[in-house]
């Protein structure tokens, strides 16, 4: 379009000037006239470019609290509100997120080293994710997105993590398609805060809603075909999700012991609804439910050296029916962010015995934007049996967290956040956790 344009003008002009023309005073006039004729084009063509590119509603919003016309699953739901910016290059969109954290324990008991805090260290600093999040759109309604992650491991290690790859097909806002590697929607937080730590308020996820790649319990990744939409209810504001995959949930035991549990899931099916009223706006209230096959005991070490089955362990051949609960009421309008999920973890063994464990979850968060400034307070519960093979190293866990976020500018905030953590059968754990987030 901008070379037939150009071509037009040039020719227009080249035109006008062949013809036989008499030297007058009036040709400086003319000469202008074509000049701004060629002017007018060249706007013309800007317009009409501007008319073809069409926007992409998948690219992240810088951050900015959410509105009910934007999904969930692309948004900030805790940051301060600035203008969209989004770096374009050659019809592929980005926008790149990062983080500095540093983190500190009153006691030097082993726990789960996440992203690169040392085990059994009193403080260190590591960098958390860095990621770059990448769209281009195909047609009108095909567009591929795509999240690469670069991860901070043990010992200053890094590794690439392909968190998301979608080709992603909107029929309709009834019918919204994605086929790829997916993050489960199980739930709220899941959904609504992917991998940047810049999208959250807190400096780290609750701990039932953590990647399953950092002790989280939930299989947080999967392969395969997630569906979402809205359903014609009115002002009830009506959405469905269903998704069929497979994951392959390998988790590390958060008690710092070293072992890695592989689940072997089975294809999973996931199917939630959740509402919008519009006589509430920023209230959204959802249920879902997901049911896979897991294995009991897939333990390795750390070195990659196989592990003892533990005494009366039914083996890492054993197979569980597992299925997860979930509910949440959220409201996040007027610089509100209210947040409150529950889940019930049900495994049951199946064809050698009729045991059934069920684990309990839930978290509840709240914090309020005052100007710069969002403190917030959030406690967070989660009860394994002991007698969970599965869930063996996390047992009982709860407790508060209270910290505050503030925004340096549109591109940089930073956390504080103080942590206290009951266990069963250890030491109370308190922590200080520093985090600097950034995006650009």
């Amino acid at each position: 379009m901008r070379h037939m344009s150009w071509a037009a003008a040039v020719l227009f002009l080249l035109s006008s000037l062949c013809y036989p023309q008499e030297a007058t005073p009036t040709d400086p006039e003319t000469i202008g006239q074509l000049v701004q004729q060629v002017k007018d084009l060249q706007e013309r063509v800007r317009v009409l470019e501007s008319q073809q590119r069409p926007a992409d509603a998948s690219i992240p919003k810088a951050p900015n609290l959410p509105t009910p016309s934007v999904e969930p699953a692309e948004r900030s739901a805790a940051a301060s509100a600035v203008a969209e910016e989004i770096h374009e290059t050659h019809g592929i969109q980005w926008r790149g997120f990062g983080e500095v954290d540093y983190k500190a324990l009153n006691q030097r008991v082993p726990e789960l080293g996440t992203y690169g805090f040392v085990p059994g260290s009193a403080g260190n600093f590591y960098t958390g994710d860095f990621g770059l999040f990448l769209t281009s759109q195909l047609t009108e309604k095909a567009s591929v997105l795509s999240e690469i992650v670069f991860e901070d491991g043990d010992a200053q290690t890094y590794k690439v993590d392909l968190r998301r790859l979608l080709l992603k097909y909107d029929y309709s806002e009834h019918l919204k398609m994605s086929f790829g590697r997916y993050q489960t929607n199980i739930g709220y937080y899941n959904w609504a805060f992917r991998s940047a730590a810049w999208l959250q308020t807190t400096a780290d996820r609750p701990l039932v809603m953590e990647f399953a790649s950092n002790g989280g319990l939930l299989p947080t990744q999967a392969i395969g075909v997630s569906l979402t939409g809205t359903i014609p209810s009115g002002k009830l504001g009506l959405n469905y999700v269903a998704e069929y995959g497979s994951s392959d949930t390998i988790r590390p035991d958060i008690s710092g012991d070293g072992q890695v549990t592989d689940e072997n899931n089975g294809n999973h099916v996931n199917v939630g609804f959740f509402v919008r009223p519009d006589a509430l706006r920023g209230l959204q209230v959802g249920a879902s439910y997901y049911h896979d096959k897991i294995s009991n005991l897939a333990l390795y070490a750390s070195s990659g050296a196989p592990v003892p089955q533990p005494p009366g362990s039914p083996g890492s051949s054993a197979r569980y029916g597992e299925t997860i609960d979930n509910g949440y009421v959220v409201y996040v309008a007027h610089g509100i962010e209210f947040l409150n999920e529950g889940f019930l973890i049900r495994d049951a063994a199946l064809h050698f015995s009729n045991t059934v464990f069920n684990t309990p979850a839930f978290y509840s968060q709240l914090s309020k934007q005052l100007g710069h400034i969002r403190p917030f307070v959030r406690f967070q519960y989660v009860n394994a049996s002991p007698n969970n093979w599965i869930y063996d190293d996390v047992g009982l866990r709860f407790g508060p967290s209270v910290g505050a976020r503030y925004d340096v500018n549109d591109y940089i905030a930073f956390k504080a956040q103080l942590d206290h953590t009951v266990r069963r059968d250890e030491p109370d754990l308190n922590g200080l956790h520093l985090q600097l987030a950034f995006t650009f």
